[in-house]
């Protein structure tokens, strides 16, 4: 419901009545009159989807193309290992036969997001689209960048919410961000990662806004999980420190102009969180949570369990006082949720 105080939009079910899925949407482009493209998370996975809807329009994006070989774990991981970026040993099903699965490994899904469809590997078959990855221990984190498919600069580091409880969140699902991500090697990690960012440019021609989502060892260091060909969620924690606009330095990247930009300093922690539904549930009036909230859902709007209610925001001085204050936050919610379920 915010959004539309932003910007008009349209939803595929609430204004067309369809259900959500790829033929919908193409069905929804093909009557709406728009002269360029730019997508966000979840329409990366779906290389197919971008090629029919941006044809004969400008796409300010990476091409489908580009989405689907960075999403090929054979090419990423051999692009890591020629450049020297740390990759977790990666299995894919037609080569199970060939390597003993020592240790703990995960099971992830080829065209997955936001962590679904992760789980540990327990012996078996795997199913077709998925791949087999050594599981490393660490903190999440995630990197974000801006090229122009030649150059490449670092915008932010954040740390990654994963599985959290406090935010009706489990196992690998992706929950939400905390800006700036604080380690003992702060200062060499970005240069690393700004490195990272130069070296996957160069591979696969990355453009605009993207970002890396890596895991911190124990020993500090960083092994790349997965890219993000297109803006990513964490990116609006730190959109407040970077002039100019976000979506401004994405469109002159998409068009081969790779802008000046300047970064501040933060001046405290910042974090966000998905809450997610604990059971389903019918919503209260929403309209107060405007202002106070993000991705606002409808008055009445029903929400099934395991699926996103809202966003919520933390701030403070230190890393642990906003992590508190965001769960203090979503705590609101899941009260505001449980008075109308009593009433």
């Amino acid at each position: 419901m915010d959004q539309k105080r932003l910007i008009p939009n349209l939803a595929v079910g609430r204004d067309f009545g369809l259900p959500f899925n790829v033929d919908s949407i193409i069905r929804v482009c093909s009557i709406v009159d728009y002269d360029a493209l730019v997508y966000t998370g979840g329409a990366d996975i779906k290389p197919s989807l971008i090629s029919e809807i941006s044809r004969g329009k400008l796409l300010l994006g990476n091409i489908p193309r580009t989405l689907c070989v960075v999403r090929n774990p054979s090419i990423l991981n051999d692009v890591c290992l020629k450049r020297g970026i740390n990759f977790p040993q990666t299995i894919e099903v037609c080569k199970m036969a060939e390597v003993a699965c020592e240790g703990r490994w995960l099971v992830k899904p080829v065209y997955g997001g936001s962590g679904h469809g992760i789980d540990f590997y327990e012996g078996g078959n795997l199913k077709e689209g998925f791949y087999l990855q050594k599981f490393v221990e660490g903190l999440p984190a995630s990197v974000s960048f801006l090229s122009d498919g030649k150059e490449c600069r670092l915008l932010g580091l954040t740390e990654q919410l994963i599985g959290e409880r406090r935010l009706g969140s489990s196992g690998f699902q992706w929950c939400g961000n905390i800006y700036p991500l604080v380690t003992t090697t702060e200062s060499c990690l970005g240069e690393v990662m700004a490195g990272w960012g130069q070296e996957l440019t160069e591979a696969f021609g990355l453009r605009g806004l993207f970002g890396v989502d890596f895991v911190l060892d124990a020993k500090g260091r960083p092994f790349l999980v997965e890219i993000n060909p297109r803006y990513s969620a964490s990116m609006e924690l730190f959109e407040p420190y970077i002039n100019p606009f976000l979506f401004t330095l994405h469109i002159s990247a998409c068009e081969g102009r790779l802008p000046e930009f300047s970064v501040q300093r933060p001046s405290r922690f910042t974090s966000k969180g998905i809450v997610y539904a604990k059971a389903d549930v019918t919503l209260p009036d929403t309209r107060g949570w405007l202002g106070r909230r993000g991705d606002v859902p409808f008055p009445r709007e029903k929400i099934l369990k395991g699926s996103p209610i809202c966003t919520v925001y933390g701030f403070g001085e230190s890393r642990e006082s906003c992590l508190s204050d965001l769960y203090e936050e979503a705590d609101e919610v899941y009260e505001e949720l449980r008075e109308v379920d009593e009433g």
